[in-house]
């Protein structure tokens, strides 16, 4: 078999590939000493010295939902890693296969809450939990694979192949931020797990990786499938704020207290508990039903995967930066406002509905003047005493900004309203095209501006007053609402990117990458 049958430490005798990845090769393989077969883990890495701590680290855990390491060896350069073999689907391939129950996901969760409990008992992080490093035995017990290891290869400092090791998908938000790895962004991927599980799809990832971040940092989750506690313990292990995340302690508690039921009511009490449903402001963005983070495989599987942690590179996080939105927070607290006395109403009565094509006619930039009709007299009463009824006045329209799409002879793209200049050698692409902008703000929605790139002819509109750290053109555009509107037609502003430069649309990209959603422009 030639080179699937090498000795490896005059111990260990390959049998044959099991897998490999961005990380190395795994091998299954026989112990000679003690006649039993193991996964043997070929590394691709310069840092040895620390792999072989992080690895002499992980050997010491003692937790039965655990995947074992039994022998740490370097020879001829290469570093090997001697794991127990675990012959059982991930918990990623078990989401293929068929739909999880609450009370496995509750009880895979509770498991896997061992594993990571034993671990960070002994300083360890594991920064790469997710679905397929998840293995569910057939037995019902779980164990999570490749502790210790993801912590040493996914090291910030790790740049000499200008990237950052981890699934992005699963990597808490402070993570993009800078802040070093921890017990709290472990609980928070756990949390992205039983997400993925009980609904069927990630909850974050997206079709390119700068969008997955972008989501993880600025996007809240909506669970469809899931209510009652255990969704409400998923939305607080995928806080935004780590310190604000539940404890171990405190999802250890919810999780071994899920089988408390209340009894059920006989038919001849009369009380109706109604449960109340859990609802969030932010929609969620368009999802694949059949997203999971690495295709399925055979139904045995090894307890230890090569690639455990996918390369993220560091171009795709100032990407999202780049494109930085307000936060997530704001935009949520905005939507959940009231509405206001004194503001306008929420019906468009006088703004001409206009089509997002470039042959639709250009609406005016603002709507009509308010109606004319004359508020009647109060009529008077037949009873004495009582008092007049009053008559609401007529709330004013909307004013609207047309908000148009141009571009010049260089393919470069701006999107402007009446409010500003279009800048010299634009021509209009869409007049009109992309809808229209609220000319005044109101409660649940945000200004956009118009930036340039620093150093760049490329354009893009920000809701943010700093365009995100680069320059910005003019004053305020218009103002989009923050989440979709409820009582008007609107259509959501997709800030896209051909990998070239950026454009908006409201058409879906027309085909090209999606970043994310801007907000919602009235139709």
């Amino acid at each position: 078999m030639g080179d699937s049958t090498r000795l490896v430490a005059g111990r260990y005798a390959t049998l044959g590939e099991l897998g490999r990845g961005g990380m190395g090769v795994v091998w299954l393989a026989e112990d000679r000493v003690i006649g039993r077969q193991v996964a043997l883990k070929e590394l691709r890495t310069g840092e040895t010295e620390r792999v072989l701590r992080e690895a002499r680290t992980a050997g010491r855990l003692n937790s039965p939902n655990v995947v074992g390491i039994y022998d740490v060896i370097v020879e001829h350069g290469v570093t090997y890693l001697v794991m127990e073999l675990v012959e059982a689907p991930t918990l990623s391939e078990v989401m293929t296969r068929r739909t999880l129950t609450e009370d496995e996901v509750a009880d895979i969760a509770l498991q896997t809450l061992n594993a990571l409990d034993a671990a960070h008992a002994a300083g360890i992080v594991h920064r790469d939990v997710k679905p397929s490093n998840i293995m569910v035995l057939p037995d019902g017990r779980v164990k999570l694979a490749d502790f210790g290891i993801a912590r040493a290869l996914d090291d910030p400092g790790l740049t000499a192949t200008g990237g950052i090791m981890g699934s992005p998908g699963y990597m808490a938000p402070e993570l993009f931020a800078g802040k070093q790895p921890s017990p709290a962004s472990d609980l928070w991927a756990l949390g992205a797990t039983m997400f993925h599980a009980v609904e069927g799809r990630s909850p974050f990832q997206r079709d390119t990786t700068a969008a997955t971040m972008h989501a993880i940092m600025y996007e809240e989750p909506v669970l469809q499938r899931t209510r009652g506690p255990l969704a409400d313990t998923i939305m607080a292990l995928l806080a935004q704020d780590d310190t604000r995340r539940l404890t171990a302690a405190q999802l250890r508690e919810r999780l071994e207290n899920r089988t408390s039921v209340v009894k059920p009511l006989t038919p001849s009490e009369q009380t109706v508990v109604i449960e109340p449903v859990t609802g969030y402001v932010v929609p969620q963005a368009a999802t694949r039903d059949d997203w999971s983070d690495e295709k399925p495989r055979s139904r045995k599987k090894v307890g230890l995967f090569a690639g455990a942690a996918a390369g993220v590179v560091v171009i795709a996080l100032a990407v999202v930066f780049l494109v930085k939105p307000e936060t997530r927070q704001g935009e949520a607290a905005a939507a959940q406002q009231g509405p206001v006395s004194g503001q306008p109403s929420s019906t468009v009565s006088s703004t001409p509905s206009s089509a997002a094509s470039s042959s639709s006619a250009a609406p005016s930039s603002s709507s009509a003047a308010p109606s004319s009709t004359q508020v009647s007299k109060p009529s008077q009463t037949s009873q004495a005493g009582q008092p007049q009824p009053t008559t609401t006045p007529p709330k004013l329209p909307r004013e609207t900004l047309a908000f148009s799409r141009y571009r010049n002879a260089n393919g470069w793209h701006y999107s402007g309203t009446p409010n500003i200049a279009v800048p010299p050698g634009f021509t209009v692409e869409n007049t009109g095209g992309l809808g229209k902008l609220l000319a005044k703000p109101e409660p649940g929605t945000k200004p956009l501006y118009s930036c340039i790139i620093n150093n760049s002819e490329d354009r893009m509109t920000s809701a943010s007053d700093g365009c995100e750290g680069q320059q910005r053109y003019g004053g305020v555009l218009g103002h989009v609402f923050t989440t979709k509107p409820a009582d008007v037609a609107s259509l959501p502003l997709h800030r896209c990117n051909t990998g070239g430069h950026h454009f908006d649309s409201v058409a879906g990209c027309e085909g090209y990458p999606q970043e994310f959603v801007q907000g919602w422009v009235l139709a």
